[in-house]
């Protein structure tokens, strides 16, 4: 039952991320002479990364890692994307750097529904945008949202934008 997933959900996380890790970190052939190449410390990726890149790195919604050959000098550039970020992809510049913000202009009730808007602002390009959403009504077994609040992650692909895309 339920304590049977309690006692094996830390070790499978566990080896989840353990896995993630190894693979991420293996050595690589180079796909031009076969050499096995040499992964670049933190601060030497940051060399070969763009400024739109390097700030993915900052928030960490994405971390880089760059190989390098030592035999032909080859270069190759690695993105993971950080699963519990909470910044999206941005529809101008594609740069994993776009927060979110939620305003509730409306609160739902138990008999109609609430709006909330949701403004959107790109830390590498400075693209702003903004869409009005419903929020649906509050069901008996939990209470009405009139506060601010913030939340990231998602889409930003805009459906429905009141704002300019």
């Amino acid at each position: 039952g339920d304590w049977a997933l309690a006692l094996l959900a830390p070790p499978l996380a566990g080896f989840a991320f353990w896995l993630r890790r190894y693979i991420r970190r293996r050595p690589r052939p180079c796909k031009s002479c076969d050499t096995l190449m040499i992964r670049a410390g933190e601060e030497a990726d940051d060399e070969h990364l763009d400024g739109g890149q390097r700030l993915e790195e900052y928030l960490k919604s994405v971390d880089y890692d760059v190989w390098h050959c030592p035999s032909c000098g080859d270069m190759t550039i690695n993105r993971y994307s950080n699963w519990f970020s909470s910044y999206g992809a941005c529809p101008r510049c594609d740069y994993k750097t776009m927060s979110t913000t939620s305003t509730v202009l409306q609160a739902a009730t138990k008999s109609s529904t609430g709006r909330k808007r949701v403004d959107y602002h790109c830390q590498h390009c400075q693209h702003k945008a903004s869409e009005t959403r419903t929020i649906p009504k509050v069901s008996s077994s939990s209470g009405s949202g009139s506060s601010r609040s913030s939340f990231g992650g998602g889409s930003s692909s805009g459906g429905g934008a009141s704002g300019s895309w």
